[in-house]
This record gives structure tokens, sequence and C-alpha cells, in this order.
């Protein structure tokens, strides 16, 4: 470790106030004379972190973390003490004295990465400021010049070295460039970089101190139109890769620009797009943030918690926006903050909205949005006839799937809930109380078990860039459901097909449901869900997996005589075994609601139960006939 005097750390101290900077990162409030906050080292769900201003310390009560300015950096910025002392250093105005020699840490520090990162953001944004099509293409957005410059957008253009050629001007070599995801080289090859972004309009991602991370990408029409030509699929938007300062998973859209806003008002709004933020800015609802593009996640709900108390949910009014919808339901149900849930009218995003409405209809929507459970329960409604048996018992069956779905390390703060929305649904739906418990402790032992073991911890190694990615083995999945997935991977045209007759929940593995959903995502967007679009949309090792499930090109020889069932005929046959393995399951289930049933205490509900076991009995799926259709 560099070693530096003392008198060094002690100006640095001096001239930091532990409460400025760790408000920088967190909310708090004052309690008499000190501050607390929700510690941002473990699942904090009561505010745990507390500041001591007089000392100019922090110390979390639950998890035990504690110490002054540099021992804060350090775990939050998860780097090591060298590289914390030179942030807080360059922070505090503080020139440090040449380290004995030998003791610098490996690779280029952290504040020469943002360097790099906010050298490219001002290059792109001269490269904008000189492109009619680029311009053209922003003003066509409804994108004013104030949001220009407030967003810092840029443009790269459509070549192979024109970054890397004023990179080198710069004294930036394609190492450093590399090392922040702006150029790709090839795996396995020394030859020449490739730049990441061509042909896009480019938006910098920064964090609550402003400081440029990465970018998010989106090819301008004119040069995917270009590409189609030729055959090539590009992704609309792209994010930079995984790196020691980016980390998509934790990052939101604009949260430094709306973290005023958001305090101000006591909530915040998440939607899905950048143009969708930019839009909402622009309109005077600067308390507005967005994803990069990917689900949200347990890291986004910790970001979120740092801006404000109340998180509000966006959501296209498209099939695919309801799907994101029912996805985050699972996440934030057992999160311990005020969360609501809004939905668009159909075919509306939230630029769409704001642009044609305004922000007041917009904060009118805000006000009638409903928490997740609500929610839940109201798109049951939606989806099923509750005035039949049959859509009843499926309603119970989706709204419980995703209470099941919950995170076991999350379901402590859930319970009061869940005992609330099982009265609720049993009201709703007429059926026991003590059925749809059982129903959802057998829901969560499915869940338990094709649940990731170490979900969560990849985002929670300290001082590590870039956390490993468990991969998944395929002979660890369902055989009959990796069978589906293979043959839609391989034969896209399928989809119509199954959307209506495989639900995402029926499937038992993690991975497989994500790479359908995707699938039933890409098919309501009215694109085919080919293996290109789909690996587009997913992570490491999802992909990994999707890209094991296609089929070679030139199959393995088969012994003479024996040759290969066509996807068609392997299809009926898998539609088949999914069909019998959901009637004995609806069987089992209600054998179980039968014996778990008083009949002398709930006559009618008995009797209904078992009308419904011999209406099922008796319609046992024909392994023939079921999936010819």
């Amino acid at each position: 470790m560099p070693r530096f005097s003392e008198s060094t750390l002690a100006s640095i101290k001096h001239a930091i106030d532990i409460v400025a900077l760790v408000g920088e990162y967190l909310s708090l409030h004052r309690v008499g004379s000190k501050f607390k906050a929700l510690c941002p080292f473990h699942d904090d769900h009561k505010p745990s972190l507390e500041l001591n201003p007089e000392r100019q310390s922090f110390k979390c009560w639950s998890c035990g973390a504690g110490g002054d300015v540099f021992d804060f950096v350090k775990e939050y910025e998860r780097v090591e003490f060298p590289e914390a002392l030179h942030m807080l250093a360059e922070r505090a105005g503080v020139v440090l004295e040449s380290p004995s020699a030998g003791s610098t840490p490996k690779g280029p520090p952290k504040t020469e990465l943002v360097e790099v990162n906010r050298w490219a953001e001002r290059t792109f944004a001269e490269a904008l400021a000189g492109s009619p099509e680029a311009l053209a293409y922003v003003e066509g957005r409804g994108i004013t010049r104030a949001s220009v410059e407030r967003f810092a957008l840029g443009y790269a253009p459509d070549s192979r070295d024109w970054l890397v050629a004023r990179a080198r001007k710069q004294g930036y070599d394609s190492e450093l460039l590399e090392r922040v995801g702006l150029v790709v080289r090839p795996a396995g090859s020394p030859g020449p970089v490739r730049e990441r972004f061509r042909g896009r309009l480019m938006f910098p991602i920064h964090d609550l101190r402003g400081r440029t991370l990465g970018f998010g990408g989106r090819i301008l029409p004119g040069v995917e139109r270009a590409l189609a030509a030729e055959g090539k699929i590009v992704a609309k938007y792209l994010n930079s890769p995984e790196t020691v300062l980016f980390q998509k998973r934790r990052m939101l859209y604009a949260a430094d620009l709306a973290r005023p806003a958001a305090r101000e008002s006591g909530w915040v709004a998440v939607v899905e797009g950048y143009t969708d933020v930019i839009a909402a800015h622009q309109a005077g609802l600067a308390n507005v943030v967005g994803t990069l593009g990917t689900a949200l996640g347990d890291d986004h709900v910790i970001a979120l918690r740092r801006l404000t108390d109340r998180v509000v949910l966006v959501f296209d009014g498209d099939e695919a926006g309801q799907s994101a919808a029912d996805r985050a339901l699972e996440l934030f149900l057992g999160q311990e903050v005020d969360v609501r849930v809004l939905t668009l009218a159909s075919n509306l995003d939230p630029c769409d909205f704001v642009l044609n409405e305004g922000a007041d209809a917009f904060r009118e929507l805000v006000e009638r949005a409903v928490d997740p459970l609500s929610f839940a329960i109201r798109r049951a409604s939606e989806r099923f006839d509750l005035d039949d048996l049959e859509g009843s018992r499926r309603a119970a069956e989706w709204v419980l799937a995703i209470l099941a779905r919950v995170p076991t390390a999350h379901r402590a703060g859930l319970d009061v809930k869940v005992a609330k929305a099982l009265d609720r649904l049993s009201e709703r739906l007429r059926v026991p109380v003590e059925t749809l418990d059982r129903r959802l402790k057998q829901l969560r032992r499915g869940a338990d078990r094709s649940a990731p073991r170490d979900r969560g911890d990849a985002g929670r190694e300290a001082g590590s860039a870039l956390a490993a990615v468990r991969p998944v083995r395929l002979a660890d999945l369902d055989v009959t459901d990796r069978q589906l997935i293979e043959i839609l991977l391989n034969d896209p045209t399928v989809v119509g097909r199954l959307i209506a007759r495989v639900a995402v929940s029926s499937i038992r593995d993690a991975p497989l449901r994500e790479i359908l959903q995707v699938c039933y995502d890409l098919y309501g967007e009215g694109v085919a869900p080919t293996f290109e679009r789909v690996s587009l949309r997913l992570d490491d090792p999802v992909r990994a997996l999707a890209a094991g499930l296609l089929l070679p090109i030139e199959p393995a020889p088969l012994p003479e005589g024996v040759h290969p069932a066509p996807l068609e005929d392997r299809l009926v046959g898998v539609l088949a075994k999914l069909a019998e393995r959901a009637w004995r399951d609806r069987i089992k289930d209600l054998d179980e609601a039968l014996r778990e049933t008083d009949a002398a205490a709930h006559p009618e509900d008995y009797q209904a139960l078992q009308r419904e076991l011999l209406r099922v009995q008796s319609q046992r799926p024909d392994m023939k006939k079921n999936s010819a259709s």
C-alpha cells in the first residue's frame, strides 16, 4: 500500500464533511444531533446507518460496517485504500505526494478511467453538433437543444476508428479505451480493436456524483436500414459492457439529475427508455429516472431507495409493457419500500403520454397508481373470468405463482402483505384461505428449488471488478421444458402457437422462463424471436444457455436408417407432455385441497372441489391429438 504522511490524511479528512459526502450517496434523515440512513452494505429495511458529525464517523448498528470517510468510500465504491485516497484527495483539493516506488495499484486508477469517459462524452457531443443526420433525429424525437445540453447527448459516427484516432491524439491508448468499454477486441485475437458504438445517438450515464461511468447508444434509423439491407441485425439500443466502473444492474439513467426533485416531491418515477426520461424532464417532471434496457433487480431497488422513500413504476400500455409489469411484481412485493405501479393506456409509452397530455396529467395518474398486490389482483381479474370456477382457479394460481417467486431473503417483509392478499383472494374467488395458503407453500418450494443459490452475491463482492457468473448446466434443467425452448429458438415461427398454450409460469426452471418471456415479448412487439434478437436481451449465463440450445448446423451423424425427428413432430410431443404434466399437477392440487377442506364447515366449497376433480379427471389430454393443431 502506498505510504502517505499522517498530515496528508488529516488534511483530506478535515476538508471533507462526512454528512455531505454520504448525503451524495444516500437519503439522510436528521435524528437529534446525528443522521440516519438505510445502510447500503446489507439489505437494510430500517435505517441502521448512523452518522456522527462530531466524530466525523459512520456506523451501521445492524451489519457492523463503520469508520471514517475513507472507510465509507472504500466500501461503497468497492475500491482499495489507495484509490479511495485519490478520490477523496481530488474532492478535497489536496495534492498527494508521490508514494514509495512499487506501491501503486495495478492498472489505471478509477479516476483516470472516469476522465477517459468524460473526454469521450465531450467528443461525442462535438460530433453531434456537426452531424445534420443525428440532429434531425434528435429534433424528430422532440428533444430540445436545452435537453441535449442537460443530458450531454452526443453522436458516435459510423466509423471503425473515429474515436480511436482522436483518443490517440489525447494520449489515450486502445487498452485504456477497452477498459472502459468504448472499443472491443476480437475474442482471443491481438488484432485491431473495433469501436463499440457506431452510428448511434449517445446517452452518457452518470452516477449520483455526476461522474460519467458508461454510455447507452441508439442506432440511427438510416444506419439501421443500411445494415438491414446487408442482412445484418444490430441491437436498437446498446449499453457499455460490464467494466470496473459500469455495472448495468446498479445504474439508473439521470439519477443525478432527478435526485433533487425526487427529494422535494417525495417520489421518483421509473420508466424504461432514455427518451422517456428526457421527455419527462422537458415537461417539468424532473423526478423521473430510467432503467438501462434491463429488468429491474435488487440493486435497482437499493439505488431507488437512495433517492426517496416512494417509487412509482411506470410501464408502457402494450403487451411487452404489461409483461414487464408482471415480472416487476415479484421483485417489489417483498421489498420494504413504498411502491406504486402505473400502466399507461394501450399503445402509449411515457414519452408519448407526456408529450401529448402534459406533466399535470401524468401527476394525476401517479396519484391513482396502486400497490403491487392490488395491481396483481387487478391483472388477474383482467386475464381470467372470475365468475367461472376454472377462471377463478387460474387467477388464484397466477397470483400465487407471483408471490411464490419473491426471493426468500425478502419474504420476511411480505408476511403481512401475503396474509392480506390471501384474505382478499379468498373473498374474491370464493376459495378457502387455508387452501390458498397451502398452495402458496407448494409453489414456494418449487421456486426455491429452481432459484439460483447465490442470488445477489455478485453485486456484493467488494474489491472485485467483475463478479464471476455461474454457468447453467443443461443437464440440471427439466428435460421437457428444455426441449420446448430448444424448438422455439431453432424455429421462431412456432411462437404464435405457444403463447396461448404455454404460460411462462408453467416452466419449472428460471433460466428457461427468462428465455421464453423474452420470446413472448418480441412476439408482442411484432417481430420474430430469432436467436439473434433474443440473445441481445439476455445476460450471461442465460445467453450462453440459449446458445447451447441451438441445433448444430451440421448435426452429428446418426446410425444408418435412423433419421432425426422433424421439429414439428418434436413440438407435438413436447406440448403433449406439458399438457399431461399440467393435468397431473391439477389433479394432485385438487386432491390435496379436498383433504385440507373441512366438508362440514365448508360444504359448498367441498362439493365444488369434488365436481371440479371429477371434471378434470374425465378430461385427460390425448397424447396423440393434444398438440396436432
